[in-house]
Formats: C-alpha cells, sequence, structure tokens
C-alpha cells in the first residue's frame, strides 16, 4: 500500500526528481499496467515464453487505484479519494509496497498526465489545470502545485482534451473544436487549429485528425508556423504517438470493431496520394493502441477472459500476415498499459 515518506526521504526524492527531469529521452522510459485489483506492475524487458510471462514486477497493490501517468522515467498515481502519488521505489515486497510518496490529497482531482521531461499535470473537476512543481506533502499541506489555467465554468466538463511534450502543452476544446497551445502564463492559450476530432501529442511533435477526415503535423517553427497533412482515410478510428505517430483503422465495414494497425513513415501527403503509412498488424482483438519511446503496444482478448500485452519487434505485414509482434504478458486481470505521455481528460486517460 502507499505510505507518506519522512523528511529525510523527501530531500532524497527531490534530488532523484531533478536527474530524472534530465533524462534524454522522456517519452515512454517504461512499460507499465494495472489490474483489476487495483495494483500496478512494470515490466522488466523479459517477453513471455511458453505459458510464462516472467516479466513484470509488482509496484503497488493499492486497491483505491484510480489512474497512472508515465513519463521521464517517471510514474504517477491517482486514487480515488483524489490523492496524487509519485513511484520512487523500490518495488513491492511481498504485500508491502513503501515506494511511494504523496503529492497531493485534493478531493477536486479528476484526472493526471505527464508531459515531457517528467512534468505531472492534473485537472480538476472544474477542469483548471495544475503543474506539480516538485514539493511533496507534509502532512495534510501538499504546496506543490502551480495553476496554469482557471475553472472553465459553463462548458461540458468532457469537452476538454489536455496533452504535453518537452516543448509544448495543449488542449483541445471539444465545442467548437479548437486546437491550443500553451502560451507559458496564467490562463494564456493561443489557437493553432479548427475543426479538430482529437489530437495526438508525439515526443517531438503534434498531430491532429480533423472532422474533414485529415491527419496532419503541426510545424511549430516561429517563422513558419502552419499544418502538413499526412493522410486522409476516411477508415481512421484513432491516432496514438510517442516516438512515433500510429493509426489505427476500421477494417471493414460490416464490422466495425475490426481495426489494423498502421505506422506513419514520414512522407506527408501529395494531393491526394498519401504514401507515408505501411500496415503493421490486423489482429481482430486488438484494442486502442499505446505508443512508446520508439515502438507501440496493444492489448488483446484473443478469447474470453483472456487479455495479452503485445509489442511491436519493427516487422510491417505482408500481405495479411503480420509476423512483427512478441507478447510480454497473459494475465486476464490487466485493465490499463501505459507506455509514457498520453492525452487525458476529465475523469480518463486514453
Amino acid at each position: 500500500m502507499t505510505t507518506k515518506k519522512s523528511q529525510w526521504q523527501r530531500i532524497v526524492l527531490l534530488a532523484a526528481g531533478i536527474s530524472t527531469s534530465m533524462v534524454s529521452t522522456a517519452w515512454g522510459q517504461n512499460l507499465y499496467q494495472t489490474h483489476s485489483d487495483g495494483s500496478i506492475w512494470e515490466y522488466t524487458g523479459k517477453p513471455c515464453s511458453g505459458g510464462s510471462c516472467p516479466g513484470w514486477i509488482e509496484l503497488d497493490n493499492n486497491p483505491k487505484m484510480n489512474m497512472i501517468a508515465a513519463g521521464g522515467g517517471t510514474l504517477f498515481e491517482m486514487h480515488t479519494d483524489g490523492s496524487i502519488w509519485w513511484y520512487i521505489g523500490p518495488p513491492c515486497n511481498g504485500g508491502s509496497c513503501p515506494g511511494w510518496a504523496e503529492i497531493d490529497n485534493n478531493p477536486n482531482a479528476s484526472a493526471i498526465g505527464v508531459g515531457g521531461q517528467a512534468i505531472l499535470y492534473e485537472l480538476h473537476t472544474d477542469l483548471s489545470l495544475w503543474q506539480f512543481n516538485g514539493l511533496l506533502c507534509s502532512g495534510s499541506y501538499c504546496p506543490g502545485w502551480t495553476e496554469l489555467s482557471g475553472a472553465q465554468t459553463g462548458q461540458d466538463p468532457y469537452g476538454f482534451f489536455f496533452g504535453a511534450n518537452a516543448s509544448m502543452l495543449i488542449m483541445e476544446n471539444a465545442e467548437p473544436e479548437y486546437l491550443y497551445r500553451f502560451g507559458g502564463a496564467y490562463n494564456s492559450w493561443g489557437q493553432i487549429d479548427s475543426g479538430v476530432k482529437y489530437v495526438a501529442v508525439g515526443a517531438t511533435t503534434l498531430y491532429d485528425w480533423l472532422w474533414s477526415g485529415e491527419i496532419r503535423q503541426y510545424n511549430a517553427s516561429p517563422t513558419k508556423p502552419g499544418w502538413v497533412t499526412i493522410d486522409d482515410n476516411p477508415t481512421t478510428n484513432r491516432i496514438v504517438a510517442g516516438g512515433g505517430l500510429y493509426q489505427q483503422r476500421r477494417d471493414s465495414s460490416t464490422n466495425p470493431q475490426t481495426f489494423s494497425l498502421w505506422q506513419y513513415t514520414g512522407t506527408p501527403c501529395n494531393g491526394s496520394v498519401c504514401p507515408g503509412w505501411v500496415k503493421i498488424d490486423n489482429h481482430p482483438t486488438s484494442a486502442v493502441p499505446v505508443a512508446g519511446s520508439n515502438t507501440v503496444y496493444q492489448m488483446r482478448t484473443p478469447s474470453p477472459g483472456q487479455v495479452s500485452i503485445m509489442q511491436y519487434t519493427g516487422t510491417p505485414c505482408l500481405g495479411t500476415v503480420c509476423p512483427g509482434w512478441i507478447e510480454l504478458d497473459d494475465n486476464p486481470n490487466t485493465t490499463s498499459i501505459v507506455a509514457g505521455p498520453m492525452t487525458f481528460q476529465l475523469g480518463f486517460i486514453f
């Protein structure tokens, strides 16, 4: 279970926090999974072999676990009571999981997300957005938060999406479908696009998917800002980004829950021709993919009651055969996987 830390441990933690924020590749340093009992597990690098999947260590076993967020080599956990915890180790030892320090205890907390360089953001139920500044709780006092954006009164509480990397923090307002970039000061948001259906924040860039069907990449240059179209496929179902960009497509008009997965190779559209995509999976039970620093992961349900975690190895599909996947776990209790910063919304992380 999570426990509060002493003053000495907090000093050690702050020193460790400085080092983790300096990690050069801040996107998805690790892969984590959550279980239905509230436990959290970290992948150690050993894939399944036969029926054995030994590559996981337990980090927590708290039934109050609500969601986790990771990035830059750091991991955070939000409980159902709104408290937020920072993992500093060690992992669990038997039933004891002492490796967590409390950084907030606000019942208004609704979601957490991590940007590049391990920056943690917290969304409140009033849609205000807060950034963690590194100070841990001292008893019930939790001073480690700076408000970036105020309450959004009269707005659809599920209409705002946030995402971040090392160079930008973005907000999407689903009504009226605008996309904004944070300008660095309180309530400072500049509009950078409109007609946006969904966004995906990559390690170094930003992508959006328009209601018109286009997928576009953001050019953040201050002297030449703008968007480049990289696909315009009517079967697009979702985009996710990390070290690369991935697109999930609906594979069948007769079964809308059958999907294929495609990786962007870097070639933008030329007129109506968009050649920059390669197919990497077509498994009929794959869920929404999760992008890491240099690969992509999926959860599959190959049979009732079974959940597999799969990692892409880099070999694309050849026709209908897609051999580029290895199994990392096959635990039926798996409820989610997190591999790095992700878009987050009131009550949810995507």
